[in-house]
């Protein structure tokens, strides 16, 4: 068994992808005349995201990692783990491309689902869009390390292509808060 914190989160996350399910199911998938119905896209992230999110939870306590270590993914490539001893050098033996251990990924996904639970009670004060941005802005930032500047522009263009597809292109309302920032009349 590699770590009972990584299953854990996954776990997590499979179980509210099946709440989101559930709950679009109660809005309706589908409408009069075939339609989308407001719960199709909830139904369909739901779904998809218990379904990856449990197989993933299942792999890690069956002790499959997702990747060999040493392999392509541990550095520019096949020759970079020779003469390397991983134990010696004190490092974790299932280090990502980016160079995070496993418990610095564990550690990263509590903190999105913090944030994202903030983010979702500030929708009620800030709105949907400005929330939503803040939280990519947050993400990129503290969690990725990204620089301001880049994290600024990803969070703005993040938030632009929400708020074109939902917004303008599908006309679906978003909630303004006490800010009025949002498109729901």
């Amino acid at each position: 068994m590699r770590g009972n914190g990584e299953a854990t989160a996954y776990a997590a996350l499979a179980v509210v992808g099946l709440a989101a399910a559930a709950g679009g199911i109660y809005y309706g998938v589908f409408v009069d005349g075939g339609r989308v119905g407001p719960g199709f896209l909830p139904v369909l992230a739901g779904g998809l995201t218990a379904v990856l999110c449990g197989w993933i939870a299942l792999r890690s306590v069956h002790g499959q990692p997702s990747h060999r270590p040493g392999g392509a993914a541990a550095g520019a490539g096949p020759h970079a783990a020779e003469g390397t001893d991983l134990m010696e050098s004190g490092a974790d033996d299932d280090v990502d491309i980016s160079g995070r251990t496993r418990r610095e990924r564990i550690r990263n996904l509590w903190k999105v689902f913090g944030l994202t639970l903030g983010a979702i009670l500030l929708v009620q004060v800030v709105g949907f869009l400005a929330a939503f941005g803040g939280l990519v802005f947050v993400i990129s930032t503290w969690v990725e390390r990204q620089a301001l500047l880049k994290s600024a522009v990803i969070a703005a263009v993040a938030t632009g292509l929400i708020y074109g597809a939902f917004g303008l292109f599908l006309h679906v309302p978003l909630p303004g808060g006490l800010l009025g920032v949002g498109t729901e009349g």
